[in-house]
Parts: C-alpha cells; structure tokens; sequence
C-alpha cells in the first residue's frame, strides 16, 4: 500500500482489496491444517481465476477468429482425454514441479520466484496444446507450487499431496464443464 496516495489508500474498496489479498497470500503461502481443509480453500483459489481467465481468453480468441481449441482431438474417445487430465497430468505434472520446486530450493530461490517461474514454464508448456492454455495453466501452476511449498516442511508426500489434488480437482472441475458444453452443443 506504501505506492498509493494517502487519500487512495482509505478508500473502502482498496482497503477492503489488501486485506482479501492478505488473506490469499496467506492461503497460498502458509499451511493451514488439516490438509483437506487447504486443498478445498485451494482448490477455489485456483479455479474460479483459471475460469474467468478462460473465459476472457476464449472470448478474445474468438473476437480474433482464432480456431477454438478441441478438447480430446488426440484421442477419439474424450473419456481417454478426461481420464489423462483427471489422474495422469496431475501425478505426473506435479512430480515434474516437485523436482523443479526442490532444485530452486535448493539454490536459495525465494519462494515468488519458484512460484512465478513454475507458472511461466508450466503456461509454456501447455501452449503447444492450445495457446489459450498458457494463461489458465500459468495461473493454476502458480497455485500448485504455493501449495507444494506451504506444505513442504510437513512432509514431501502432503506436499506432492496439496498440489496434485488441487491440481486433479482443478482439472476435472474443466474436463466438466467441457462435457456439459458438449451436452447442451448436442442437444
């Protein structure tokens, strides 16, 4: 708050602002037991961004004409596709930020850092599939890390815990909504 004006900074709505973002800086970066209670807080903190972000990101795609991306296109059964974003990508993905996670900790990476560039490479990553996905992808991943390294002195398998759930949840929260697109599309 120190760069807003003095007169800004008593505006209801920018104090209201800091204190909400007191709040989910400390859900992100602190542990908050039990580990149950954190996934879902999580959970929320990561999705309903990723989905305003797709939902702008779409909309200027499709401002631009850009062809919509094809959920499933690698695959003829979306089933296949929807079991690979549900279980597969989360275990794996997570275990590739784990690894990326300790080997900044290990360098004396702060933790924004760590958080930051999981995000930058993991929204990268997912934009050879769709372009789009760098934006929900970078959020979320940013999440996911916050998680790994709130829970990571507790243990690695509460930590890998922590991102890997919030990460499957998060995913099938998308692989749902797709589906029910995909209904009222063929109804």
């Amino acid at each position: 708050m120190m760069a807003l004006r003095k007169d800004v900074q008593n505006w209801p709505i920018v104090t209201a602002c800091a204190g909400r973002m007191k709040e989910i800086k400390k859900a992100l970066f602190d542990r908050m037991p039990p580990l149950w209670r954190h996934i879902l807080v999580l959970w929320g903190i990561a999705t309903i961004p990723a989905l305003i972000i797709g939902a702008v990101t779409n909309a200027v795609a499709f401002l631009l004409e850009a062809p919509p991306p094809n959920f499933g296109s690698q695959h003829s059964d979306q089933w296949i596709s929807a079991f690979q974003s549900i279980a597969f990508a989360p275990f794996v993905e997570t275990l590739l930020l784990c690894a990326l996670i300790e080997i900044s900790t290990s360098l004396g990476v702060r933790k924004i850092f760590i958080a930051a560039s999981a995000a930058a490479i993991a929204g990268l990553l997912h934009a050879f599939i769709t372009l789009i996905w760098f934006f929900t992808s970078a959020w979320a991943f940013f999440v996911y890390a916050c998680a790994y390294l709130a829970w990571r002195s507790a243990s690695f398998s509460e930590a890998f815990a922590a991102a890997a759930v919030v990460h499957a949840l998060n995913n099938a929260t998308g692989v749902a909504m797709l589906f029910l697109i995909a209904l009222t599309k063929s109804s």
